[in-house]
């Protein structure tokens, strides 16, 4: 009878914590979600790039606000990088802040900020700060079930619908995440909602306004969409619109230095500091005749020599094969994080956790083997998505060498637009 009264009271006490009230969020207007200490700061840096004040103030700021009401406190996904806790308007605000930086450094290394460029590349900059502010929102709609109160007291209204707009006219909402794998409709349902909110914060009639104004270079609406549209493959490494995706690996290379990760792969983590130096002295070069890494228009081809030619100059590292596969377990942070990987490889059919962790990886579009047929002799090669290892491995040096300068930055001194002059 002591066994059944246990069982009875586990049962009571289940029932009751599955009747509890979850964590309900109060909803807040963008000046109460912007006024934090890292928000504030990411915003004031990217006032100082977008000058004059007037220009940032009028095409930059509501935009701001209103990605802010529309994410709200969202934590981008249940565990960020490293375990560290982000929400989607942190992370859209860093990358958006850095991205505008490297633009900076890269196409103007003359300039203090963006006040002397020309119309054409304002239009750039904008579009480029736009894509990468909205480059996580589809994630909303196909891995979030935001359900809405009225109070604490009364029962759900309903689920909120990204589609309808930001969340307004409740007091609470309540965060749950969706079972099913919806990972396709992701990237097509992003450059929907960021044209959504585009059009919320600006007016929809005016040609030099917000989605409007991105649209009227097909250039620059192409480029654009293909990013927020998860097709980087496809966005030249010369474009403005490839700092989006250096600055995501900026982000997450900073992450594990404030996680203070332990360097698991120090092999790996070697290899690619080397790698990097290598290219900063131009000892590797790319596309040329016998050369050790290969880049088409949608992979990169790295032949596995190099790795004994690093072990050969590092004699404390000595195995060719530990190398490669520590290289490969580094290169895997800085493609998708995992907690989205679990998801996503369980789309395929496959197990969760760590250990299956390079069979998921792969299962993705990850680094894999290979083999090319090269003078009548097969020779092993690391095959792998273009823009992560290229961004991954190019030092800045080299990226400068290849940007051609003179032909992208046209100087004017005064910015006019159907809205604002300076």
């Amino acid at each position: 009878m002591g066994l059944f009264k246990d069982l009875r009271f586990s049962c009571k006490k289940a029932i009751k914590t599955k009747k509890a009230r979850p964590n309900l969020y109060s909803v807040k207007k963008a000046d109460d979600l912007l006024n934090t200490e890292n928000n504030i700061a990411l915003v004031e840096k990217i006032k100082s790039l977008i000058e004059p004040t007037n220009r940032f103030n009028y095409f930059y700021l509501p935009i701001i606000k209103k990605f802010a009401e529309f994410v709200q406190d969202i934590p981008l996904i249940q565990h960020g990088f490293f375990n560290q806790q982000i929400n989607f308007l942190e992370r859209g605000l860093e990358r958006s802040s850095r991205t505008l930086s490297l633009c900076l450094e890269y196409f103007f290394p003359e300039e203090v900020n963006f006040s002397n460029i020309s119309d054409k590349n304002t239009l750039w900059i904008y579009a480029i700060f736009t894509a990468a502010l909205f480059l996580d929102i589809g994630k909303l709609a196909v891995k979030y079930s935001i359900k809405l109160y009225e109070n604490e007291e009364k029962d759900s209204l309903k689920k909120w619908s990204p589609h309808v707009g930001a969340i307004n006219k409740v007091y609470k909402y309540q965060i749950d995440y969706i079972k099913e794998n919806y990972d396709n409709l992701e990237h097509a349902i992003t450059p929907i909602l960021a044209r959504q909110i585009l059009n919320s914060a600006t007016n929809i009639n005016l040609e030099g306004e917000g989605f409007n104004w991105i649209a009227s270079d097909l250039k620059v609406l192409e480029t654009w969409l293909n990013l927020l549209s998860g097709k980087e493959d496809r966005i030249p490494m010369t474009s403005f619109m490839s700092m989006v995706p250096r600055a995501e690996i900026e982000i997450i290379e900073n992450s594990r230095i404030d996680a203070q990760v332990e360097i698991t792969d120090p092999a790996g983590e070697a290899f690619l500091q080397w790698l990097r130096k290598e290219f900063l002295d131009g000892k590797i070069l790319i596309n040329e005749k016998d050369a050790k890494i290969n880049i088409t228009n949608e992979k990169i081809f790295i032949s596995t020599d190099i790795f004994q030619e690093f072990a050969d100059k590092n004699p404390s590292y000595k195995h060719p094969e530990v190398i490669e596969k520590q290289f490969i377990d580094v290169a895997k942070l800085y493609q998708i994080s995992i907690s989205e990987l679990d998801q996503r490889y369980r789309a395929f059919g496959g197990l969760s956790g760590l250990g299956d962790l390079n069979k998921r990886y792969m299962a993705v579009g990850g680094l894999s083997s290979g083999q090319e047929n090269k003078k009548n002799s097969l020779k092993r090669i690391l095959e792998g998505d273009k823009n992560l290892i290229y961004f991954l491995i190019t030092s800045n040096t080299l990226l400068q060498k290849i940007i051609n300068v003179d032909s992208n930055k046209i100087v004017t001194k005064n910015f006019n637009s159907l809205n604002l002059t300076t």
